[in-house]
């Protein structure tokens, strides 16, 4: 409740759209409930380091936070279609791989998004030289587009996020998918990030990436808008907890290309 206050509260006063608004209210959070916290995830972080227990609670706030954040931007009487892509092809051409999906999603939708694209890592799993290990089976599970006349909000699904320090992870997933009501446990805890296209801009409402890369540890939840394009191709895992971006941040990792029609 306090986290829904202090969104609907800066929306009123017309801030939230400052870009560290979400890193913020996270930070402000650990310092007000600091004690609450501890006694919060004590049950999942018997066998965690005092600063692993940090690093699960800034994650569980910064997750959370960013969530609630989000949603709070959804339309109201938006048409809503659920989609699961279910792939038709894969095609290597000049060393990358391209995943085609279809979903039968209706050509009405305006400001359609095409390509999205991961990480290899994220779904395969794997050890980085830069210090990430990670389980993978975080693909894309579904995902649910609400719409009206000019806006529309793309609520991508992954099945889960791979923290990349083993231990935290599994403490992490655990917390989620026992207090979050409505999370697919198929693999761990799934994870649900939305990007939005208003008015012909799009948004990523706290799941930016900027420069932030798969193997950084303690990751911004950053807000920024740009013109929609057509053709428009979103790198949905430029972090480890899917930060996004219409750029790569990851050159020397092989990605997956998907395409979905979207009619």
């Amino acid at each position: 409740m306090f986290v829904r206050y202090q969104i609907d509260l800066n929306k009123a006063k017309g801030v939230t759209e400052n870009p560290y608004f979400v890193d913020e209210l996270t930070h402000l959070i650990l310092e007000k409930f600091d004690k609450e916290l501890d006694a919060e995830i004590a049950p999942y972080a018997r066998n965690l380091t005092p600063e692993q227990r940090e690093q699960l609670k800034y994650l569980l706030i910064s997750d959370y936070v960013s969530y609630l954040y989000q949603k709070s931007f959804y339309p109201k009487n938006a048409k809503t279609l659920v989609v699961k892509p279910i792939k038709v092809a894969s095609i290597r051409d000049k060393g990358k791989v391209y995943d085609y999906y279809y979903a039968p999603m209706s050509s009405s939708i305006p400001y359609p998004i095409h390509w999205w694209v991961q990480v290899r890592v994220d779904i395969t799993g794997g050890h980085g030289f830069d210090s990430y290990d990670v389980n993978g089976n975080n693909n894309i599970s579904e995902i649910v587009v609400e719409w009206s006349e000019n806006d529309v909000i793309y609520e991508v699904h992954f099945y889960d996020e791979d923290y990349p320090v083993p231990g935290v992870d599994q403490a992490y997933d655990q917390y989620r998918c026992h207090n979050y009501s409505d999370r697919d446990s198929t693999y761990d805890c799934e994870d649900i990030e939305s990007i939005e296209v208003l008015n012909g801009k799009l948004i990523f409402r706290s799941d930016w990436s900027n420069d932030q890369t798969y193997a950084t540890l303690c990751v911004r939840h950053l807000i920024h808008s740009e013109p929609y394009e057509q053709g428009v191709v979103i790198y949905v895992s430029n972090t480890w907890d899917h930060l996004m971006a219409t750029f790569g941040t990851n050159p020397d990792m092989s990605k997956n290309w998907g395409y979905t029609a979207w009619n």
